[in-house]
């Protein structure tokens, strides 16, 4: 049998021969002990089968160069071998892709357990080369609906798009619930689970190995056919799961399922930065009011700095109504963003709440159901397909706004002979508006 190679990274040659011992004899065990050559050293000695990844990168600029050499080496599993608390940002870690994350003080048996996992997930198991490893991007697509203000709908919309995906697909659809102390869609769905995420993570380190044979296992199954994975039931239960824990579970999850929904809470916390890392589509609500537009313009900011690449997002407006005050065009260009879905409040939503199912379900003709499958249908045909492009309709002011898709062009006014038709006729007037609207934005922000 061909021995596996393990190259460890790190300054403390007793955490390298602790190594050795929970690799077993099976292993080759190289040590060293510099950051800055680790690339040249790959080269002159490699290949490796798992790279062992110490303290020595507990910093941002260590992660930036442990990421710089998985670039460089795909097909190189990393496990982390950190200090517990880390001194790396989180969003550092999860871009960097390891399979796992050992905190220190380990003992031998949770070494041991990584260092499976990690191998597992390399190129050392024969059948590796034919399974997807967590950073495939062809696995499921992961859908995260969020939200800086509460009572926006998160959890309306993540439901029903649930249920619209898996009735318009006919594929696996799980739904998450990663408002980890709050979750509503438990209450939302009717559901009495027997599991939830919190009994995933208590499962021994040599069981949750095998987190890929057991995940469905946790799993409820709603009546409208998609799955769903509870958070867990009292807040306190909250602090048991780890980043990793979620990023881990996402993972699996992608490799079960064509379509991952994942409610977040209502800020901009570690685990939601999290479920965006793994996230091929952000779904971002806010209702027709100034403070949820306020926090929504931040939110967006946010994710610019994250680096959050701008065509993964999409903004709608929820709980519409007639003369709000605010226009859509005004929003429009106070978030320098583009709404791609307005919808209207609507009673049928809070009775198919006390119901425990979707809209969709309880009230398939219902105008707000209408407008939902209009808007989800891009998620199903991104492209557009060789229909016309999916619009919602609005009534503003007396007149008829269709508002588009994504990348299908620009806002057009029914109704309005004058503005149709007539591509060089001046159109600043949205721009105006929502300088207005940006004005009172900024007041609000300064206090004044």
């Amino acid at each position: 049998m061909i021995a596996r190679k393990v190259l460890v990274v790190t300054r403390a040659a007793a955490q390298a021969r602790q190594i050795q011992a929970a690799a077993g004899p099976g292993c080759i065990v190289t040590h060293h002990d510099r950051v800055r050559d680790v690339e040249e050293f790959l080269e002159l000695k490699g290949p490796f089968d798992v790279l062992v990844a110490g303290p020595l990168f507990d910093s941002r600029a260590g992660m930036e160069r442990l990421r710089r050499i998985r670039a460089a080496n795909p097909d190189l599993p990393v496990l982390l071998v950190l200090p517990k608390p880390q001194r790396s940002p989180v969003p550092d870690i999860v871009r960097v892709g390891a399979v796992d994350l050992v905190e220190l003080p380990a003992d031998r048996r949770r070494l041991a357990a990584g260092l499976r996992r990690t191998f597992d997930a390399g190129r050392a198991d024969p059948a590796a080369s034919d399974r997807p490893s967590e950073w495939d991007v062809s696995l499921a697509e992961v859908i995260s609906v969020a939200s800086p203000s509460g009572g926006c709908g998160k959890t309306f919309y993540s439901t029903n798009l649930a249920h619209f995906l898996n009735r318009t697909t006919g594929r696996r659809v799980c739904l998450v619930d990663l408002d980890l102390q709050f979750g509503e869609v438990m209450s939302a769905l009717r559901l009495n689970p027997r599991y939830t995420m919190v009994d995933v993570i208590l499962r021994s380190d040599e069981e949750r190995a095998d987190l890929d044979t057991y995940i469905e296992e946790y799993l409820t199954v709603h009546d409208s056919g998609f799955w769903v994975l509870p958070a867990p039931r009292h807040p306190a239960d909250a602090d048991r799961i780890t980043l990793l824990d979620v990023s881990r579970m996402v993972a699996a999850l992608r490799r079960h399922f064509d379509y991952i929904v994942v409610d977040t809470s209502a800020q901009l916390s570690e685990v939601t930065l999290t479920a965006l890392e793994q996230s091929t589509a952000l779904i971002c609500m806010a209702t027709l009011d100034l403070p949820s537009i306020r926090n929504m313009r931040v939110f967006l900011d946010t994710l610019g700095r994250l680096n959050v690449p701008t065509d993964r997002v999409s903004v709608i407006l929820n709980k519409v109504e007639p003369d709000m005050g605010i226009k859509i065009e005004e929003v429009d260009e106070a978030l320098h963003h583009k709404v791609v879905s307005v919808l209207p409040y609507a009673r049928e939503v809070s009775r198919s709440i006390n119901q425990g199912q979707p809209v969709m379900v309880t009230d398939p003709r219902a105008e707000i159901s209408k407008r939902l499958a209009t808007g989800m249908q891009c998620r199903v045909d991104p492209a557009g397909g060789s229909g016309p492009a999916p619009t919602v309709d609005v009534e503003e002011g007396g007149r008829r706004w269709s508002l588009r898709a994504p990348g299908q062009g620009d806002p057009v006014r029914r109704g309005d002979p004058a503005r149709q038709g007539d591509p060089a006729r001046p159109t600043d007037g949205p721009a105006k508006a929502g300088r207005r609207l940006l004005k009172v934005l900024n007041r609000r922000e300064d206090g004044r």
